[in-house]
């Protein structure tokens, strides 16, 4: 397998961009749809993990400051997509909670 140069390392990380970029556009879309959050959550855990791959596979002679700038703005965005997951996972178990205290109720 020939090395990973910077240039394809760069087109990789914006493709990991856009993967999650499309997330974000799923979560805004699906805001206040119970029954889309375990798809999108599912989409969104898949843009992270494919992500962190695109990453992990950099070589050392691939990383340039060119390179490494774009990782550093990738993985950022990755941190910001994992808050978003988790608030709609911490909505979601909320959401639960009030219908088991419902029924606690009745």
């Amino acid at each position: 397998m020939p090395e990973l140069t910077s240039g394809a390392a760069l087109r990789q990380l914006q493709q990991a961009q856009a993967g999650m970029k499309k997330v974000r556009q799923l979560l805004r879309q699906a805001k206040g749809d119970p029954l889309a959050t375990p798809h999108v959550l599912k989409v969104g855990w898949e843009s992270l993990a494919q992500a962190h791959r695109l990453i992990a596979v950099i070589p050392l002679a691939a990383a340039n400051e060119p390179v490494m700038t774009k990782q550093l703005a990738v993985q950022r965005y990755a941190t910001a997509l994992l808050v978003r997951l988790r608030r709609v996972i911490r909505q979601d178990d909320s959401a639960s909670e009030e219908d088991e205290d419902l029924e606690d109720e009745e």
